[in-house]
């Protein structure tokens, strides 16, 4: 779960929290005013007849502090209600019993007539079967209770504005920079090398880590850009010694008599002919590295023509196809796409058996062009797909050695350096394909 989230929920958890705890204080001090209401009413109805005394001297002039919201009635066993004594504010207070109902417990009661629209009310037995009923008013307790909800409203809204203050505040100086910086090191990731950690707020923890960042990168850049420059000097210089050694060991190959040093001079060779292929090679992807592209209109199915040409003539007895769509065209550095098809089928004849079948496919889709190189050869482990395209990366099983592995290196280069993308495809059947996906209008610079 990313950070974002993670205070989202925290900050939902707080909305929770403070919601239920509203709704605890509410409802604890509900009952507690519910409470004492029913002990005034209680305390009342527990000696009726001296209830009753004591509310006709209050009606007759002699009202107490006690009773100076409590309504006090009597109800005949024929059901007529008789008030003997209202409240002070609520003189037409009327609570809402029925004929001979015996309320031991006080309970909620609408009411017939006045302001107030519930009561607590409670009965108690008089002489004749006449029941005292006593009734107090929850219009007060209702008032109280809805002030404090407003107020416990109002706290809770200020809490969450304050957090949400805190929340905007902690997104803009870390989690928006760390956002930035994650889509920034995906940008540099996927070849964009010159890209940098964009500033963040001034004294953050995040711009403290945006420019370690930054500095780790142009160190990294500079390292590898001695790096490169290194390969390039020192395939350079090899190259001569390589030729000259190459250009003996041919040149005496023939005037040697005696097997063994012939033998010698034999792998001599072949071995300086695969040295001056990796340096090739190492020089190739330097280049690359740097992109130097050179842009124009290229006829896909002329340039696949041209490859099955190539690929036919080194091996004969092998069958080579093409497969395009009428009229595929893209803008790329010919030469060095060709350079990157050619490595693929070269790739396909060194590793499979002559039996095998090569296709060079193109299609248009989406503003995309696909070129495919497949084989019909034993294929490639799932679990070394991914790492075909690394330097020096080489099949441990299934198909045949050889080459330099630098060859899918370089193809993946080359579909870079041209804003594309790359993958290779092995189905369990058996079989790869090499698939490169190439913008139609290629977003690679010129020089």
């Amino acid at each position: 779960m990313t950070l974002q989230r993670r205070l989202a929920v925290a900050v939902a958890a707080l909305l929770v929290t403070l919601v239920v705890a509203g709704g605890l204080v509410l409802l604890s001090q509900r009952r507690y005013v519910t409470r004492q209401l029913d002990a005034q009413v209680a305390a009342l109805v527990a000696r009726p007849q001296a209830t009753l005394s004591l509310a006709e001297r209050a009606a007759a002039g002699a009202r107490g502090g006690v009773l100076s919201e409590v309504w006090i009635g009597t109800v005949a066993p024929t059901g007529a209600v008789t008030t003997v004594l209202a409240p002070a504010s609520d003189p037409g207070l009327l609570p809402r019993v029925a004929p001979g109902e015996v309320l031991r417990v006080p309970v909620g009661r609408s009411t017939t007539a006045g302001d107030a629209p519930r009561v607590r009310v409670a009965t108690g037995t008089l002489k004749g079967g006449t029941l005292l009923v006593v009734a107090v008013p929850t219009q007060r307790a209702d008032a109280a209770m809805g002030r404090l909800a407003l107020t416990l409203a109002l706290a809770g809204a200020a809490v969450l504005l304050v957090v949400g203050a805190i929340v905007v505040w902690v997104r803009r100086l870390g989690l928006a920079p760390i956002r930035e910086m994650t889509h920034a090191a995906d940008a540099i990731t996927a070849g964009e090398r010159d890209r940098r950690i964009p500033d963040a707020p001034e004294g953050s923890e995040a711009a403290h880590l945006g420019d370690a960042l930054n500095a780790m990168l142009d160190a990294t850049h500079d390292s590898e850009d001695r790096m490169r420059q290194f390969v390039a000097d020192a395939s350079h210089e090899l190259r001569t010694p390589l030729t000259t050694l190459r250009g003996y060991a041919e040149l005496h190959a023939g005037r040697v008599e005696d097997p063994d040093t012939a033998d010698a001079l034999r792998r001599i060779r072949a071995e300086a002919t695969r040295m001056h292929r990796l340096v090739e090679d190492l020089l190739t992807l330097t280049s690359l590295d740097r992109a130097t592209l050179h842009l124009g209109p290229v006829d896909v199915r002329r340039m696949l023509d041209d490859v099955a040409s190539d690929l036919q003539v080194a091996q004969p007895e092998r069958r080579v196809t093409v497969e395009t769509a009428p009229g595929v065209r893209l803008v790329a550095d010919e030469e060095r796409l060709t350079q990157a098809v050619m490595a693929l089928g070269t790739n396909a004849l060194r590793h499979t058996p002559v039996t095998a079948a090569v296709r060079l496919t193109a299609y248009a889709i989406g503003g995309e062009v696909v070129v495919e190189v497949s084989d019909d050869g034993p294929g490639i482990p799932p679990e070394e797909l991914a790492r075909v395209w690394d330097r020096f990366a080489r099949v441990s099983q299934g198909r045949a050695g050889g080459g330099t592995g630098l060859g899918l290196a370089i193809v993946a280069g080359i579909v870079t350096a041209h804003g594309g993308r790359y993958a290779a495809l092995s189905p369990p059947q058996g079989g790869v394909t090499f698939r490169l996906v190439l913008p139609a209008g290629s977003q690679a610079e010129g020089p």
